[in-house]
Parts: C-alpha cells; structure tokens; sequence
C-alpha cells in the first residue's frame, strides 16, 4: 500500500474518531499495528498534524458560532467567551503538566482498553441521570469548570473527549444537542493548541515539512471526514443516545484485550 492511501485512510480515521466518541486513540493504535506504520513517516508529529484538518473542520461548521464570540468580544459581552475560556483551561493544564506522561502512554494498549471501558461506563452513568432541561443559556461558571475538567479527563486514552464532555453536559441537565454543541466549542482551542505547539516545535516541524505530500493529503483527509463526524453527531444526538455507541466501544477493547493477551499488539 502506497505511504499516500495510508496517509488518507489515517487522515479519515482521525477526523471520524475525533468527533465520534469511540475513540480516535484507539483506533489510531489499531492502524499502527495494521499497516505497520513507519514512526519516522506515521508518527506522533503526523498524527498531530491531522489534528489540523479537524480543527478546520470544527471551525468552519460552527463558524457563524465563532463570529458571533468574536462578535461578543468586540462588544464586551463577555459571558459566552469566558464559560469557553473557563472550559478549557482544565485540559489545557493537564495537558501541559501530563506531555510527558501523556506520550509515553499514548500508545499502551491495555491503558486505551480500559479507557474504552470506562467511558462506556460515563457514558450509561450519564443517560440514565440525563435530565435534557437546560440550555446553554442557563451555563454557568461552576457548569464551564465541570465541563473543563471532564474534557480534562479525556487526556486518559481510549476515553474520548467528546464522549466524556458531552456526558458532563447531560449529568448536567443540558439538552444534547447543547451539550453536543458545547463539547465541540471547548474541543477546538484544545486541539487547536496542540497542533500549533507542535508547528512550534523546531524537531516536529521539520519532521512534518520534510514529506509535505504526505501531511497535505493527511490534513485533508482528516478535515473532510472531521466535518461529516461534526454534522452526522450534531443530528443524531438530537434524538439519539450515546448509549448506541457503548457496544462498540466494549467490543473494541475486548479485541484489544485479546491481541494483548496473544501478543500481537
């Protein structure tokens, strides 16, 4: 298989993992060994380059949302803009405390399958509390910081940071299509962030330039497919429960489990 199929099929992984809360750890973890990925081609530095094109993604399908933030701003009105600078600021913590962590565990396989496992468990924790009450309107500090610390959460592989974000806004009352809707606008800075401070990084960034070819058709992969997950989740969660997802996820750290147990991962 040519390096460029491999970089699109990592790049739709990526950007249909990210948003579906199934885990793009996961997932990302079973391409490597499936395709036995150069790590010098297929790294972590071209794994977070994808994370671009999901970023785009997120970006350009609730950009009337961001405009009217950057609209509230310009205005001082400053309510919304500072629930999502509370909301991130958990993750961004831990993540900055927990880099080194973080990446030597990344790729654990018995850690991603017990992250499976427990965000299946939030998951149904959160369906049967779900009240489906609030709005965003009715968010507050307390609610930004609650929401901050479950994306925070996510840093444990195999969690997911939708999943688990999105399941502190039904524990709180939020109707899903809000909490589906705030998950996302705390998810983008995050994500967003990582990637720019691996652009950042002098050894990442030459890594990443050195096979352009490869990063273009990554980025892109992954944008496309990161706005198709967005607007697939948007609706279906609407009317549907993150319950749907449970069984997968199980079925997925169970196989995980038994390729540790056999070897092969």
């Amino acid at each position: 298989m040519s390096d460029l199929l491999v970089a699109a099929l990592l790049g739709i992984l990526q950007g249909l993992t990210e948003f579906l809360p199934i885990s793009s750890t996961a997932h990302l973890l079973i391409a490597e060994k499936v395709f036995r990925l150069d790590s010098a081609r297929f790294g972590l530095s071209f794994t977070i380059a994808v994370h671009i094109g999901t970023v785009l993604a997120v970006l350009i399908y609730f950009a009337r949302t961001w405009l009217e933030l950057a609209a509230d701003v310009l205005a001082r009105r400053w309510r919304m803009p500072l629930l999502i600078a509370l909301g991130i600021l958990p993750a961004a913590a831990a993540g900055i405390l927990l880099e080194g962590v973080i990446e030597s565990r990344l790729r654990d396989i018995r850690a991603v399958a017990a992250g499976l496992v427990l965000g299946s468990l939030v998951f149904w924790l959160a369906e049967r509390t779900a009240s489906g009450q609030r709005g965003l309107g009715s968010l507050g500090a307390a609610d930004a910081v609650a929401l901050g610390l479950a994306q925070a959460a996510a840093l444990v592989p195999g969690v997911s940071r939708s999943g688990i974000t999105i399941s502190a806004g039904l524990a709180l009352g939020l109707r899903r299509a809000d909490a589906t809707r705030f998950s996302f606008l705390l998810a983008t800075p995050v994500i967003g962030g990582v990637a720019a401070k691996a652009l950042l990084d002098a050894r990442r960034s030459a890594e990443l330039f050195a096979q352009p070819d490869l990063v273009l058709v990554g980025v892109a992969a992954s944008f496309l497919s990161g706005f198709a997950a967005v607007a697939f989740l948007m609706r279906f969660l609407r009317t549907n429960s993150l319950a749907w997802f449970i069984p997968y996820r199980l079925a997925l750290a169970a196989a995980l489990v038994v390729a540790a147990l056999l070897g092969v991962a």
